[in-house]
């Protein structure tokens, strides 16, 4: 029977948290024992909070987590899961009842330890428990090594910690042998085995007499996991990191967008943590390769798979029909009914998520309420909260449960919901910035300061060049969400018109946003009555995509600033195009090009007659580059360049505007030779001539 693990909150001063911890584990193997403090503690490992995610794979008989002065909830959502079955979890609060998150947190606690007889509550000056080291989580020993690198392929039960864990190395190993383009997309909570599964499977096609298996990840440290596994079973190979070679055959680990990117063939490709990797780079993978597998961490402190599986499935579904999914749910580190892993997941909202499509499948704008949250009433509406902040996770991978202590304890943040049927359907959260001193201003200005926060005006200030848009007010909507059952009913755009609205109602000059671009969410920010002001040079390392700056003006001077701005990276654009965006997909080029209009240029006779002596004549075009490169960022912006095909589209943007060579321009756009890409080329620029 696999033991609970336990857990003991140690409320009081520092000195008397370390002298109560020492009593508790007494008895326990210091050398199995972990601190998470700021402060050096004495007889155990000490490392920061920040730390924590380094220390992923390590298994601990106990945590100490000190929460006395700071408390970085991702942290501790990460340690959890190092601590053994019959392992402990002692976490150092204080009294105070100042943070909201604070509360919540304590209240949680509470209620655990009125259900639970593993979760005790320990004011300063009371008894303290007795803790008892229970079982130990069984690791592979190295006679099933042994057995393994004798008969791999014979798959000996004992290989596996759990049936579950047999089973998806049997579904990872079936899409090596069975039909091409069937991937499997394999999940599962935290603490399952997945990475594991990964690389058990892995070697064992390698015993098989499989040559290539390429792995690869968001970084190299999350695929460890996989390579240690598989090298544990493997006893006979070499290994280093991201590399293990067996019998002249390789494991290798290559990062994403080098992947992609590179002539590698391979028998199978490995996607570990694949929410994590923009969607368009899995894409990408799907029509390079036709044996792979996704895995993903469907709950967990560092992101969820949930979104990820909402978005991807349609594309699996579009690109690769016959694909297969497996969710491992029984767990390896503790048993399947531990109540600390219970309280980890209600306590930093793990498992929060949205209301019920069936619940909300009739909802329109009509019949819903649009309101500002108080934070003290929602942290005692427990219903609200995981709807709120279940609706962010599904939006945004990359939603921790800082993000909920942010929400609730910065002033300076606040959030919008639209409810139907007291049910949240729709959100947004906004912080504030600005205000900015003018020497702050100045210094930002001139690259001699980098702020934390304040994204608009310090990127109004560094990169548009506007002096004046540091002393404004700003509102930025850092996440916004609509429920999927419940998009395209013009929701968002009411909740946004709504924000708008409270910020002039609050004095603020500016409302805007800034977010990894995409088509529709350019569409949808324009639509709401955002100015597209600026696009980010390099690209998010999150979403694979540059990131975009749309405002909406609220005072007179956020008339002028906004304006400004728009007008400063309209006379830019042209330029960046050949430089910073000479690879930024043509249709995206177009949609910018369209919101920004076109810089005034004033064309005389002479430069119309040299781009008709192309068009319908002989003239070369280098000859006529340069003015058809004014000409066309004139062009590009307007309503009639739109009637132009596709194909056209792009050979007008990539040849003119991206300046890219006339061998990758009929690479891209299927064209024969640079030959047959100037005539079509030639013809474009003729429909638009008559236009």
């Amino acid at each position: 029977m696999q033991q609970q693990r336990q857990c003991v909150i140690l409320q009081g001063e520092q000195g008397w948290c370390e002298i109560s911890s020492a009593l508790l584990l007494e008895q326990f193997n210091t050398a199995n024992i972990i601190a998470l403090s700021n402060q050096p503690t004495a007889d155990y490992v000490t490392i920061s909070q920040k730390q924590a995610q380094q220390y992923l794979g390590k298994e601990f008989d106990a945590v100490i987590f000190d929460a006395l002065v700071d408390f970085n909830p991702d942290s501790l959502g990460a340690i959890i899961g190092t601590i053994k079955q019959g392992g402990v979890l002692i976490i150092w609060l204080e009294n105070s009842q100042n943070s909201l998150w604070i509360q919540r947190f304590k209240r949680v606690l509470k209620e655990f330890d009125e259900q639970s007889s593993n979760f005790t509550i320990v004011q300063q000056g009371r008894v303290l428990p007795q803790l008892n080291q229970w079982g130990q989580t069984r690791l592979i020993s190295s006679n099933e090594v042994e057995c393994v690198n004798k008969s791999i392929e014979s798959d000996p039960i004992d290989l596996y910690l759990t049936q579950d864990q047999q089973k998806a190395v049997e579904a990872v190993k079936r899409v090596v042998h069975g039909h091409r383009r069937r991937p499997l997309v394999l999940s599962a909570d935290r603490g399952r085995g997945k990475s594991a599964s990964l690389g058990i499977a892995a070697a064992q096609l390698l015993v098989e007499g499989k040559k290539t298996i390429l792995v690869t990840a968001p970084s190299l440290a999350i695929a460890d996991t996989v390579f240690e596994h598989a090298s544990r079973l493997l006893t006979e190979a070499n290994y280093s990191a991201g590399l293990l070679t067996f019998n002249g055959a390789e494991l290798r680990f290559i990062a994403p967008d080098a992947l992609i990117e590179s002539e590698l063939k391979a028998d199978l490709v490995l996607v570990d943590e694949a929410a994590a990797i923009p969607a368009s780079m899995l894409e990408r993978l799907l029509q390079k390769y036709s044996r792979l597998v996704f895995a993903t961490t469907l709950h967990g402190y560092e992101g969820t798979g949930r979104g990820f599986a909402v978005r991807f499935q349609k594309i699996l579904d579009k690109k690769t029909p016959g694909w297969h999914s497996y969710r491992m749910a029984t767990p390896i580190r503790w048993a399947d009914d531990d109540m600390l892993e219970a309280f980890s997941f209600q306590s930093l909202l793990l498992n929060a998520v949205p209301v019920a499509d069936e619940l909300i499948a009739d909802a329109e704008i009509e019949q819903c309420q649009i309101e500002l949250l108080d934070k003290k009433q929602l942290i005692e509406d427990e219903q609200s909260l995981s709807q709120l902040f279940g609706l962010m996770v599904l939006a945004h991978y990359r939603t921790r449960p800082s993000d909920l202590q942010m929400l609730l304890d910065r002033d300076d943040i606040t959030v919008m919901v639209v409810r139907y049927c007291g049910h949240i359907i729709a959100s947004a959260w906004l912080v504030n910035e600005g205000k900015l001193d003018p020497e702050l201003s100045q210094a930002v200005y001139e690259g001699k300061r980098r702020l934390k926060g304040h994204l608009l005006p310090q990127s109004l200030l560094a990169h548009a060049g506007i002096l004046s848009a540091g002393s404004l007010h700003y509102q930025r909507v850092v996440r916004a969400a609509v429920h999927p059952a419940v998009q395209q009913r013009n929701i968002g755009k009411a909740l946004l018109n709504y924000c708008a609205k409270q910020a002039a109602e609050h004095d603020f000059d500016i409302i805007g946003s800034s977010f990894a671009m995409t088509d529709n969410l350019i569409s949808f920010w324009d639509k709401s009555a955002f100015e597209f002001v600026r696009l980010g040079i390099h690209r998010d390392e999150v979403s694979g995509s540059h990131s975009v700056m749309m405002l909406q003006a609220i005072s007179a001077e956020g008339v002028i600033v906004v304006n400004a701005a728009k007008h400063r990276f309209q006379q830019h654009w042209p330029h960046l195009l050949q430089y910073q965006f000479n690879q930024l997909a043509a249709e995206q080029v177009v949609q910018l090009s369209q919101l920004l209009g076109a810089p005034n240029t004033e064309f005389k006779d002479d430069d119309k007659q040299e781009i008709r002596a192309f068009t319908y004549g002989q003239r070369g075009y280098e000859f006529s580059q340069v003015t058809l490169w004014h000409w066309l960022n004139q062009q590009i912006s307007r309503a009639d360049f739109l009637k132009l095909s596709q194909q056209q589209q792009a050979l007008c943007v990539e040849s003119i505007l991206q300046h890219l060579s006339w061998g990758d321009i009929a690479s891209n756009l299927g064209f024969a030779g640079k030959s047959q890409a100037q005539n079509a080329l030639r013809e474009a620029i003729a429909i638009l001539l008559d236009q």
